[in-house]
């Protein structure tokens, strides 16, 4: 029996194994599909997660410039109040010991300069 299958199969064994390649080369292309359609959504997703990336970045250079432009104005505000307590430091020392009393006028003047500074009322 086993002769004669031989013996009618001979004759298309080249188609059989032009089939089984025939066959075998389809199902390599799907799957190489699947892997490009997998790549695609893959690389769909990276691109949404770069554009928020560069959305989040561009936030934080505004912050950042917004952050800068808070710490020099406090720098100058910082400055300027060191100037004027160095001023009412100075005030002081150059009062006379006579000034100095149990309320003395030179802390009446320094706590008068102080609420100057500080915007209230002389």
């Amino acid at each position: 029996m086993a002769a004669i299958l031989v013996k009618f199969l001979a004759p298309l064994a080249p188609y059989l194994a032009a089939a089984f390649l025939f066959m075998a080369g389809a199902v390599y292309v799907g799957h190489l599909r699947h892997e490009v359609a997998s790549a695609r959504m893959a690389n769909a997703l990276l691109q949404q997660t770069n554009q928020a990336n560069v959305a989040a970045i561009a936030a934080y250079q505004l912050q950042s410039v917004r952050w800068n432009t808070a710490l020099d104005t406090l720098g100058v505000h910082t400055l300027a109040n060191g100037r004027a307590l160095n001023i009412i430091d100075d005030h002081i020392a150059a009062q006379p010991p006579a000034a100095d009393a149990p309320v003395a006028p030179v802390l009446a003047q320094a706590l008068t300069e102080i609420g100057k500074l500080q915007g209230g009322a002389p």
